[in-house]
């Protein structure tokens, strides 16, 4: 099943960037993206394939997940120039696949493609195929300024006047004609907007296989994702309501079920994590990217230690038997090879590679990111619930959670969910205030969040919204401490970018811990 969906993306895949000469990925602002798109499609079905071209054809991973607390010094591991300095929050110009600079231009690589569709539909009757095309564009638009804004820009509710990003809704002969970055909240008053427009249009009816595509329930997730991000409750609950249905754990990723499975296999595990046929998965999207061939030995990657601390320290506070909880025997981890003594990973990532994947930087590797989740809704929503000081129902949802993923529920008292250390304030600082009680099961929420989307990036997301701080356990001389507002939680404007008039972000000079 794996050899045939990856076989069928790939197909896609080269369908849209060789007939339709959009194949390459040029710098952005030095090739303008849009120049490849200049094409002759007469039909709706072209206008598909375009659109199955929009999807991100690089990674966030590679570059997000060794920036986050996921991660130590693996001894012995593998050197890149990128793994070192996402690890110390350096900023990357590489021009090579998994780099931020590899990212940004797919991005808006995709976004001038999504605009061009949407330009080449007007042309057509508004019959319920071209709508449904519609509003995968709009949602296409949406999700792609979402990343973008979420990883150049500064998180939504700092600074009003904050920088975003270029939100570019028309496909340009000459990208980012303005350079006009707006603000956070204007970017995300866009995406708001293509977001409802891309919902309202969307429909399963006409995909082949839908999980590689916005269907209506990965369109629900993104969602809730955004509404997470804004702080608007409400919005999150009722979106995910959508996605869960009455009994939420039978669409959860069963861990205790895949450990059963995978126990004497652990590295096969990405047949079933990757799969269409998975109910957790909503939309699956394949990039060219090393990291599923060099996250089990590089230097800076998951360790015992990082596993042990998040894994098996943690659980609900004060409460007795289940203050710790153990789950490192549930995930399949496996070892780093000889000769790291101390590196762990788990195979969630599979690779389908051609005759160009050899030498220092290999071509030609396809590796599956799974993109949303109903893991994803359901934890969106048990946040919100908490937010909304609709505790039992905050609660309800966490019991789904462990029963669904691990087998059991936890028998604590329900006021026990909500203790915990005033010290804590400290350490999650949103926007947003937070009661005693919200904040202990914001806190147990997140935890989970973090073991969930482990070596995935997404825990990048989580440190900007909560202003957490990184620690790092080496004494290097290039590391010093990822502070709560540190302005290396956002990544620099791409040189290219700025060259073309793009204002940089700024960068504090500070000395270094020896």
């Amino acid at each position: 099943m794996w050899a045939f969906n990856m076989k069928y993306y790939l197909y896609k895949y080269v369908l849209v960037f060789a007939t339709l000469a959009l194949c390459g990925c040029n710098d952005y602002l030095d090739k303008i993206p849009d120049s490849d798109i200049d094409v002759n499609i007469d039909n709706e079905e072209g206008i598909a394939q375009l659109l199955a071209g929009a999807y991100p054809e690089a990674s966030y991973i590679p570059f997000l997940e060794p920036r986050t607390d996921n991660v130590d010094i693996r001894a012995n591991g593998t050197h890149t120039q990128l793994n070192e300095e996402m690890f110390y929050w350096e900023d990357d110009n590489q021009e090579d696949i998994d780099t931020p600079l590899n990212y940004w231009n797919s991005c808006y690589k995709g976004i001038a493609q999504a605009n061009k569709a949407l330009e080449l539909l007007k042309k057509y009757p508004k019959t319920e195929r071209v709508k449904a095309l519609y509003g995968e564009a709009f949602l296409l638009r949406a999700y792609l300024h979402f990343m973008l804004v979420n990883i150049w820009a500064e998180p939504y509710g700092n600074a009003e006047q904050s920088l975003g990003i270029p939100y570019v809704t028309k496909p340009e002969k000459h990208a980012l004609t303005n350079y006009n970055r707006g603000t956070v909240n204007e970017v995300y008053d866009s995406i708001e907007s293509d977001l409802k427009r891309g919902i309202t249009l969307v429909t399963d009816r006409y995909y082949k296989q839908p999980k590689y595509h916005f269907n209506k329930k990965a369109a629900y997730t993104f969602a809730s994702r955004f509404y997470l991000m804004k702080g608007e409750w409400q919005q999150v609950v009722e979106y995910a309501n959508y996605v869960l249905g009455a009994d939420p754990k039978t669409m959860l990723r069963n861990w205790i079920g895949y450990s059963r499975q995978f126990e004497f296999k652990r590295q096969r595990l990405s047949t079933r994590y990757t799969s269409p046929d998975e109910p957790a998965n909503l939309l699956i999207c394949t990039t060219e990217s090393r990291w599923a061939r060099q996250m089990p030995t590089d230097r800076y990657g998951a360790t015992k230690q990082t596993v042990d601390e998040i894994f098996n320290k943690r659980g609900i506070e004060g409460g007795g038997d289940f203050s710790k909880m153990t789950f490192d025997g549930t995930y399949p981890f496996v070892y780093s090879p000889s000769p790291i003594v101390n590196g762990k990973y788990i195979a969630k990532f599979d690779e389908l590679s051609t005759t160009e994947s050899i030498g220092l930087r290999p071509r030609g590797i396809y590796v599956s990111n799974v993109l949303f989740t109903a893991d994803e809704a359901l934890l969106n929503r048990m946040e919100a619930y908490a937010m909304l000081k609709q505790y039992d129902k905050a609660i309800n949802d966490y019991l789904q959670y462990m029963q669904g993923k691990f087998g059991f529920m936890p028998t604590v008292e329900r006021d026990i969910y909500m203790r915990t250390s005033e010290n804590n304030y400290d350490v999650y600082t949103p926007f947003y205030g937070m009661t005693l009680k919200q904040l202990a099961l914001v806190k147990l929420f997140a935890d989970f969040r973090q073991k969930e989307f482990f070596a995935e990036g997404l825990r990048w997301l989580d440190i900007r919204r909560f202003h957490l701080s990184v620690k790092r356990n080496t004494k290097s001389k290039y590391y010093f401490p990822l502070e709560k507002d540190d302005p290396r939680k956002v990544l620099q404007i791409p040189i290219e970018a700025q060259n073309r008039g793009l204002a940089p972000n700024p960068r504090e000079r500070k000395e270094p811990i020896r």
